[in-house]
Order: C-alpha cells, then structure tokens, then sequence
C-alpha cells in the first residue's frame, strides 16, 4: 500500500520546483530583454522627450500605469500561459508529472513561480523608473505592486484559457502575439481616435488594467474578483489539463 508523502515533503517539493522554474525563468535573455529592459527603456526616453512638456512633479501612476499593464500582460501570456504550453507539448508532462496529484502540485508551483517573477518585474521598473518624478515612497510602491498584481491575475486568466486549448507550441506563439498586437493597437486607436473608443479600448484588457492601476476602477473589487476568477482558471486547467501532447499521438 502506498502512503501519501508527509506534508514537509510535500512543501520541500513544492519549492524546489518553484525555485528551478523561476531560475529557468530568470537564464532567458529574451524575457529580460522584453520584460524588464524594454519598458524601462522606452520609459525614459519617453519621460526625456516630454520632460520640456511636463512638470517634474507630475503624477507617475498615471504616466507609469500603461507599462505595468504591459510588464502584466507579458509575464502572464508569454510565462504563465505560453510555457505552460510548452511543457505540456514537449512531453515534460507525460514523462513526469502524468499523475493527478503531481499535475497539482507542478501547477501550483509555476503559477506560484510566475506570481513571484511578475513582481520582480514589477519592482524592478519601479525602482529604474520612479527617480524621473521624485523619491521613492512605500506606500506607492505597495499600492503599484498590487495594482499590477491585479491586472497579472486579468490576463492569467486569458494565458490560462489559451492554454487549456489543443494547440501546438508553435500556434500558442502566434496567438499570443496576435493577441499582444491586436491589444497594443486598440489601445493606439482608442487614444487617437475618439469615434472608437467607446468599442476599442472597452474591450482592451491592457486599458482595464491601466484603469485599474490609475485608481478609475475600484482596486479591492478588481482585486478579489481577478483573484476569484485567476484561482477557479487554474483548478479547472488542472482537471483538464491535457496529458498528452499532440505530436504523441499514435
């Protein structure tokens, strides 16, 4: 008769996966490039290229809220989500963890992972970007990280449902792209062109989040509610999570 392992075990299991994913994480020069370099980048050059235009004293949320919405988005689809994908594809899955209560606690650990590496992502930026319109502050900084945390667990949600579909490690890659440029462009559409704001930006999740973010949007209701949404996401991409990969068919 088998015995369930000890909790202790259990927990020493769990982070240990959760470090080696968010070491795994951390070695891969393109997500530092596109999201911890990239938006405090364009940050600054934007901020030099108003800073004749705009007070040195004006409000940084709301000049910062879109590349928090940004850094969210992209650790949610092209971490959580689109890794995901490629675990279960290469046959990581169906090689290791092809039991049910394995499948839960690798699951728990990378979306406990990427939880922690969006908010390094998160500081980070604040730390790069913050001196441009002062000193720093704690309260802001606890106000920003759950703002973003917030606006993380909105589109975990969508890395989540994409996930969960029988697609290729290839077509997840696109779609997510597609769905980054399509966000991207409403957001540009709906700033230049007011006819279409009522229809383009509605339906962003990238202009959800920067509302969330500037304070339009009431932060402990988006909270709990992403919150509630983001964990039921993950049970049922736990019960349904696919076994085998597609190209394993035979």
């Amino acid at each position: 008769m088998n015995k369930k392992p000890y909790p202790i075990t259990r927990t020493k299991q769990f982070l240990m996966i959760t470090k080696v994913l968010i070491l795994e994480h951390l070695r891969e020069p393109t997500a530092l490039l596109w999201t911890a370099a990239a938006p405090c980048l364009m940050f600054i050059l934007l901020r030099q290229s108003r800073s004749l235009a705009a007070p040195p004293d004006s409000l940084y949320i709301s000049s910062a809220a879109w590349f928090y919405a940004y850094i969210a988005a992209n650790v949610a689809f092209f971490g959580l989500g689109f890794y995901l994908i490629g675990r279960r594809e290469s046959g990581f899955v169906r090689s290791f963890i092809y039991q049910r209560e394995a499948i839960a606690l690798f699951l728990t650990s990378h979306a406990v992972s990427y939880t922690l590496v969006s908010v390094v992502y998160s500081s980070f930026f604040y730390f790069i970007s913050k001196p441009l319109y002062g000193s720093y502050s704690l309260s802001e900084l606890l106000y920003l990280t759950t703002a973003f945390y917030t606006s993380y667990l909105i589109f975990s949600c969508i890395g989540l449902a994409i996930a969960a579909m029988p697609i290729k490690f290839s077509t997840a890659g696109t779609l997510f792209s597609l769905l980054s440029f399509l966000m991207l462009l409403s957001g540009y559409l709906g700033t230049t062109q007011d006819e279409l704001t009522h229809w383009s930006t509605l339906i962003n999740p990238l202009h959800l989040s920067t509302r969330i973010i500037t304070g339009e949007i009431p932060l402990t209701i988006s909270f709990l509610t992403a919150f509630a949404i983001s964990t039921a996401g993950l049970y049922a991409t736990g019960k349904l999570f696919r076994i085998h990969p597609i190209w394993s068919r035979y």
